[in-house]
């Protein structure tokens, strides 16, 4: 595939001819330039800010803001975070940071941040900001994440908020320690969709529930190495919003089984900062996962860099049913995918007439993208959020598990949990 033609052609698109998801990592800040130098200073920033005296939470005070420090300037903060942050009405923009000084320089202008900066250790110690949103890559979440958490700031990270279940609860350890929180993406728990087949499991119309089917992926990114290499992978890249969407419905897991391989020994990428390359690929392109829930409750995740998914299939028009659950009495299906949904197909035994009828296709407010502007309002008001690190950490550690039960061929025990339901 060449520039021009297929998904590059969707991928370098203009922000007007975007496709609704826009996608987290999608054209997001790498920071694959030096990322070793960007990430040495962190802790050299933990050490100069973690006495700093700011505030662990801000005060709920009637319209009162959530000064904010945005990290990672690639077009996903450009197209999506960032113009959703700057209109929302409780977040103050105070600073933005990134390796490459142009990027961060460009966006402040553009959105009339009043600082930049080129590395973490400068923004911690520059203006004062109570919510650290993290937008970089992957790879660099749990370093970046660290250093806020230390530095008495309050985190929102893309996923996942670390690669590695230990570090993840690193940083819950170290957040509780200092009296601040982090939350990471995804947001689908917040959509109307989630809350409407949620409480329709919960209502009983559909009788129980004992499975459930999930799956996203298409052919591949081709803007970064990373996505391909150990800390990337489908289960991290696409599989988080299924584990979290299942998990969320139908409760914590109790084990899981999973498959996972390598497809395509070597993928051709074009990154934004350099020339078109081959990498080898070390992480999982197609994966497949089984959990176990409580009271013989199943269900599956497939996911991959391996799916056929044309353009038009990808914005929110899609028709496609991507979570299926089946119970007793009914069947439900979600339209589109979770991350970006447009409706809720339900059959049920006692419903006055046959066939399938659609429900809440209005999305409001909810977008993948504005999980920070989510958490802001929640720490501004004393609203309580539906999104919480303990199940953030729960899905990580499935995550990992999967991998873990391919290797060892074995059924994984999963050791977390969260509070569950999350909507009552």
């Amino acid at each position: 595939m060449k520039p021009g033609e297929g998904l590059w052609a969707e991928f370098a698109s203009e922000p007007h001819s975007l496709p609704r998801e826009t996608k987290e990592e999608m054209m997001s800040s790498e920071l694959t330039t030096d990322r070793r130098g960007f990430l040495k200073t962190v802790a050299a920033a933990s050490a100069i800010t973690a006495e700093a005296g700011m505030p662990h939470m801000p005060l709920a005070t009637p319209g009162g803001k959530i000064k904010v420090g945005h990290i990672g300037c690639g077009n996903v903060a450009m197209h999506a975070y960032l113009p959703n942050m700057a209109a929302c009405p409780y977040i103050e923009l105070v600073s933005t940071c990134d390796l490459v000084a142009t990027r961060a320089d460009a966006l402040a202008k553009r959105f009339k941040i009043p600082n930049c900066y080129c590395n973490v250790d400068q923004m911690l110690a520059g203006a004062p900001f109570d919510l650290l949103v993290n937008t970089t890559s992957m790879p660099a979440h749990f370093e970046i994440n660290l250093a806020a958490l230390n530095a008495g700031r309050n985190v929102w990270s893309e996923k996942p908020m670390a690669v590695q279940v230990d570090e993840a609860r690193e940083l819950f350890a170290v957040a509780q320690r200092k009296g601040v929180q982090i939350w990471a993406a995804p947001t689908v728990v917040t959509s109307p969709q989630f809350k409407f087949m949620a409480e329709t499991i919960a209502s009983g119309k559909v009788g129980k529930v004992y499975s459930a089917h999930a799956t996203y992926g298409h052919e591949g990114k081709l803007w970064s190495r990373w996505f391909y290499q150990k800390g990337g992978g489908a289960y991290y890249d696409w599989g988080v919003y299924n584990v979290t969407t299942l998990t969320g419905l139908l409760g914590p897991a109790r084990s899981v089984v999973g498959m996972h391989g390598v497809s395509t020994p070597t993928r051709t990428v074009y990154p934004h900062d350099g020339p078109p390359g081959e990498v080898w690929v070390t992480a999982d392109d197609n994966s497949m996962l089984l959990m176990e829930h409580d009271n013989a409750v199943f269900s599956h995740v497939q996911t991959g860099y391996t799916y056929y998914n044309r353009y038009d299939d990808r914005v929110g028009s899609r028709e496609d049913y991507t979570v299926d659950l089946t119970g007793t009495d009914g069947v439900m299906h979600l339209v589109g995918y979770d991350w970006a949904p447009h409706g809720v197909d339900l059959s049920y035994s006692k419903q006055s007439s046959p066939g399938r009828e659609r429900f809440v296709t209005d999305p409001g407010v909810y977008s993948w993208y504005y999980g920070a502007s989510y958490i802001a309002e929640c720490m501004a008001t004393g609203k309580k959020s539906l999104i919480t690190a303990e199940h953030a950490l729960h899905v990580l550690e499935i995550m990992a598990a999967a991998l873990e039960s391919q290797e060892t061929g074995r059924r994984v025990k999963i050791e977390s949990t969260f509070k569950w339901p999350i909507i009552t």
